[in-house]
């Protein structure tokens, strides 16, 4: 109760529209990452979408993002424990399906693009960004409507399929795997921090760091 509460506190300044902005454009960004690529297009989008977020509702969007211990460590625990999960789900998935490991590699040369430094700079204001549209703007807005645990599954799979553009089976499961995980830390603490430090931590290890190729 009140976390339906805190959404719809949190969603009254933005409404619905800002949303389905913000899903529209995160399509069409999928949809030009060929010629863009994805750093450039969904990366900037991300970005452009987050700023318009803390201009539109700036007030409700920091209090989303004020830190405490207590929200840090349990980012912290939930984003390892998922890096955990990956690591030892990967090879047993990749011996099972080989699709996996050929789907996986060609994602990994997207991403690996730019070079690392770059790629490491750009993470924090792209994952901000992201943060505040899925697990802020569109989550808030269908938990409004649907409740609690139906608004966070739609926002993950509304997460997954504007991903399907880029051509990736792998990219898409993992998008929904990842969009419950971080929605469900949004519902439970009524905060965008830990979602926001787990999602920090996955990408940065499994993508950049420590990747699993």
């Amino acid at each position: 109760m009140n976390d339906d509460l805190t959404h719809r506190r949190a969603s009254r300044p933005r409404g619905p529209s800002l949303a389905l902005t913000s899903i529209v454009v995160w399509l069409a960004a999928a949809a030009s990452t060929g010629p863009l690529g994805i750093w450039s297009a969904l990366g900037g989008a991300a970005v452009v979408l987050g700023l318009a977020v803390l201009c539109f509702d700036r007030p409700a969007s920091t209090a989303l993002l004020r830190p405490s211990p207590r929200l840090l460590l349990l980012g912290a625990t939930a984003g390892g424990l998922m890096v955990a999960a990956t690591y030892l789900l990967y090879p047993l998935l990749a011996r099972l399906l080989p699709l996996i490991a050929t789907d996986a590699a060609q994602l990994y040369a997207a991403f690996r693009a730019p070079s690392l430094v770059v790629a490491s700079v750009a993470l924090i204001p792209v994952i901000v960004g992201e943060e505040l549209v899925w697990r802020g703007v569109v989550q808030t807005s269908l938990v409004q409507r649907l409740g609690a645990w139906r608004g966070v599954a739609l926002a993950a799979l509304l997460y997954a399929l504007v991903h399907v553009p880029l051509g990736s089976p792998l990219l898409v499961a993992v998008a929904f795997g990842c969009g419950l995980a971080w929605g469900a830390l949004r519902a439970t603490t009524a905060s965008l921090v830990p979602p926001l430090v787990a999602h920090l931590l996955w990408n940065g290890l499994v993508l950049l760091l420590a990747p699993l190729d």
